[in-house]
Order: structure tokens, then C-alpha cells, then sequence
């Protein structure tokens, strides 16, 4: 690597470092704790993207990969192979209240006649919390993900007999730990397709855009911030509905299964702070 691709690629890990820092720093994780999560990531990554075909992918080889010691990928190595140590972050995928969710925005079941998310009963056969979670949720009780909506801020009970969806999607409003696990998994699956882009030139793009207006006023940016938030929610009902409707007809024996979606954020920076 020359040295202005090597000033570039560092800059880029800085830009992205930093905001994850802020949380780190607020969630009071040390530097030495980050080093070790660090580490532990070169690790699987080394096994899991740069083994040679049909060779068993040695201690040794990963050590030259990493830089880290022979001693140190055999400790990270044994903890890898652990899955008591799977941690929150490395398996951020969909969860079951999650589904839930995504059924009650997606299934005309539970909307109301103008093709919203209802208030529902939470018991009977058809149409109600009850009929939702079973459909979405697999074996667990309605009683337990109503519960788990409550407790996240997703959902509010209006009485005892109806439940009510409070956004048009799982937003988590009230705990940190579900929202650390939101950042994870859409983080990670925006950094996933910019890497398969910048590196598999021999096939297909993912689709990545961005959009970026500069010297836009406060009450510009506030107007636009409301705007483009209408405008994306009702593209991502719209591709929820349709993902939801191919689920539904899938067989149980599909091959060649894959999970795929759409992510748009807003983002807002102050020019005022800006270096320069």
C-alpha cells in the first residue's frame, strides 16, 4: 500500500471510529476493553474472509494476517471457539418483537381502513395481538412480547383489553441496550455492502447513495429533516409490505435463503465546527 492510499484508509478509519467512540466513551469502555474487542475481531475476520481454499487456516497464518503474536491468536482462537462468547454485537440480527412489528405494519390483517397499524385487541382468533405474535412470533406468548414491547417503548396498552403501536415500525424508545443493538445491525450491514462494493469490482454494486446539500439554514434543514423522514417511512412501509408478502409465500425447503432490506438515515452537521 503506498503511503496516500495508507493516509486515506486511515483517515477513513478515524471518521468512522469516532462516532463509535462517543458511545463507547459514554458506556464507559476503556481503551484497553476496545483494544481486546479489537483483536478479537482481526481474529475473525482472518478466519472467516482471508482462508485459502480447501487449506485448514493455521494459527500461524492468522498471526501473519493480524500482526498479533502465535500465543495471542491460540487465546483469541480458543475464545472464538466458545460460543458462550458470542456477545451482543457480533449476532445483531431481527428479533422476535421485531417481527412482530414488521407483520403489524406489513399485514392488512391488523390495519385499519385507511391501510394503518390498528389499535388491537390483544385476544381472539383473527385480527388481534394474539393472532399477530402467533403468526410472527413463533412459540413465544403473546403475554411475553407485549411485555418486552412495553418495556422498550414500542407499544402502549390503552386498557386491558387493546394494545396500541406508537411509530410505524421497532424504534426503540426507552432502552439503551436494544437501541446499542439497532446501531449494531444497520451499521454493520451499510459498512457490509460499502466494503462489498470497494472491493468486489466483478460484480454487481449494492445500491449505496447519499445525498448532501450544504449552507442550508436552521429552519430549512428542520423543514427538510420532517420532509425526508415522510417520505422514507413510506418507502420503507411500501418495501416491507412487498418483502413480507414474498416471505409469506416462500416454502419451507427454499434454497438458497438470504436476508436482504433496504437502510436510509438522515444525517445533519453543524458547519460551524467544521475545521477549516
Amino acid at each position: 500500500m503506498d503511503t496516500k492510499q495508507q493516509t486515506t484508509l486511515n483517515r477513513a478509519v478515524t471518521m468512522i471510529l469516532k462516532p463509535l467512540l462517543r458511545v463507547l466513551i459514554k458506556n464507559e469502555v476503556s481503551y484497553s476493553e476496545f483494544a481486546e474487542i479489537a483483536k478479537q475481531s482481526y481474529v475473525d475476520v482472518s478466519y472467516e474472509h482471508f482462508s485459502i481454499e480447501k487449506r485448514k487456516t493455521t494459527f500461524s497464518r492468522v498471526a501473519v494476517l493480524t500482526g498479533l503474536s502465535r500465543k495471542e491468536v491460540v487465546r483469541l482462537s480458543k475464545l472464538r471457539a466458545d460460543d458462550s462468547n458470542d456477545s451482543l454485537l457480533s449476532k445483531a440480527t431481527p428479533n422476535r418483537a421485531q417481527r412482530v412489528i414488521n407483520g403489524w405494519v406489513s399485514d392488512t390483517e391488523f390495519h385499519d381502513d385507511k391501510g394503518q397499524a390498528r389499535v388491537l385487541p390483544i385476544y381472539g382468533d383473527k385480527g388481534s395481538f394474539a393472532a399477530l405474535v402467533a403468526r410472527y412470533s413463533g412459540d413465544i406468548t403473546a403475554g411475553a412480547v407485549i411485555d418486552e414491547l412495553l418495556r422498550i417503548g414500542v407499544v402502549q396498552r390503552l386498557d386491558d383489553q387493546r394494545v396500541e403501536l406508537l411509530s410505524d415500525g421497532y424504534i426503540p424508545k426507552t432502552d439503551e441496550i436494544e437501541k446499542i443493538r439497532v446501531m449494531a445491525m444497520c451499521t454493520s450491514d451499510l459498512l457490509n455492502s460499502a466494503v462489498h462494493n470497494l472491493i468486489n469490482l466483478d460484480k454487481p454494486s449494492r445500491y449505496q447513495r447519499q445525498l448532501t446539500y450544504e449552507k442550508i439554514s436552521t429552519d430549512d434543514a428542520n423543514q427538510f429533516k420532517t420532509y425526508s423522514e415522510e417520505k422514507a417511512n413510506e418507502l420503507l412501509l411500501h418495501l416491507n409490505e412487498y418483502l413480507s408478502q414474498m416471505s409469506s409465500d416462500a416454502p419451507d425447503d427454499i434454497s438458497g435463503s438470504h436476508q436482504v432490506g433496504l437502510g436510509i438515515y438522515y444525517f445533519e452537521n453543524d458547519e460551524s465546527n467544521k475545521e477549516g
